[in-house]
């Protein structure tokens, strides 16, 4: 299968053209940044949106993996200007790659989105029949791509997919969850120990290992999905497993070293699990609603998805545990540090 990725140099993209070329698909990757790959064939896209031209790299394509966007940021900045911008990148530009997708006879259009397409935060598990209430631009523009692929889609041959993915996690993830295993790496005491919220992720292994799942099945044509890991975790669960994660690499570095000492972390992470202390959580969701604290909203908040139509419909289930998909985090991480 001759397959294009967009957004290829990024984080979810490094990954997936290493999986498609080991699978024996022809790769094109498509990117702004020049991507070296072996066996993989490179092609400079053009700027998301509705002008866009991707004419010429969808020659004889029979699949395109739809990545490239306008991040999320942490900025909370709510105002025309930004709900444009965001718009016109991830929802026209969607839609102008999926009107040539099906101008050019691709046969399918993978899209990812995101689960805040649905909500920012909820206490109730998101379904495909969920309401959508997106709070963010990043969010309405993942909504408004996902309906304008639909609808351009729809009287066409090229059949769609959408996942809905929770945070992905994994090596150089720079992001929030990076953020956040830093600080469980110091050691310092958190006031998350009364925190009871639940939340979705999934190891990028897992989502690139779906991906490919959902090329090569027809029964993923037509449908919107919610991948996680399928091992829903409260803020103090996270935590304590990053931990352990983080206690297995530094056994492992020490056994490699023969010497008995750590190759980086020191050995107050063992035991930083028991570095959760009480705070009123109501206290710490109501700091987390003051401005520029939406990190800290997202660590007392709830959100997570209901992956099981994913494996009922397609048959697949996460090749990693969420221990292993931390444990493999951190020790691709060392290396890259």
């Amino acid at each position: 299968m001759r397959v294009l990725v967009t957004g290829a140099s990024g984080f979810v993209g490094k990954s997936l053209l290493v999986t498609l070329r080991d699978r024996s698909h022809e790769v094109i990757a498509g990117s702004r940044s020049r991507v070296e790959q072996p066996g993989i064939f490179y092609f400079r896209s053009p700027e998301l949106g509705p002008e866009a031209d991707w004419s010429e790299s969808l020659a004889d394509v029979d699949a395109v993996v739809h990545l490239a966007g306008l991040a999320h940021v942490t900025s909370e900045r709510s105002d025309a200007e930004t709900d444009n911008k965001y718009l016109r990148i991830n929802a026209e530009g969607s839609r102008r790659l999926a009107e040539q997708c099906a101008a050019s006879g691709v046969k399918h259009f993978v899209f990812l989105s995101s689960c805040h397409a649905i909500a920012g935060e909820s206490d109730d598990v998101l379904t495909d029949r969920t309401v959508p209430q997106p709070v963010t631009a990043y969010g309405r523009s993942k909504l408004a791509a996902e309906e304008a692929t639909k609808s351009v889609l729809a009287d066409s041959d090229c059949a769609w997919t959408i996942l809905r993915p929770p945070l992905v996690y994994g090596p150089g993830n720079k992001a929030n969850f990076g953020s956040l295993v830093k600080l469980v790496q110091t050691g310092l005491p958190l006031p998350l120990g009364l925190v009871r919220n639940r939340r979705s992720f999934i190891y990028v292994e897992n989502l690139v290992d779906l991906i490919v799942t959902c090329l090569a099945n027809p029964k993923a044509f037509g449908k919107t999905f919610f991948p996680s890991d399928g091992e829903d975790v409260s803020t103090p669960e996270l935590i304590r497993a990053i931990a352990r994660a983080s206690a297995s690499v530094e056994e492992d570095g020490r056994l490699k070293t023969g010497n008995g000492s750590a190759t980086r972390h020191t050995s107050h992470v063992t035991h930083h699990s028991l570095r959760l202390f009480p705070f009123p959580a109501a206290a710490l969701k109501a700091i987390g609603r003051l401005p520029g604290l939406g990190a800290l909203r997202k660590l007392t908040s709830s959100l997570y998805v209901d992956s099981e139509p994913i494996r009922r419909d397609l048959g697949w289930s996460p090749p990693f545990s969420m221990k292993e998909g931390l444990k493999w985090t951190l020790t691709e991480t060392e290396k890259v540090d």
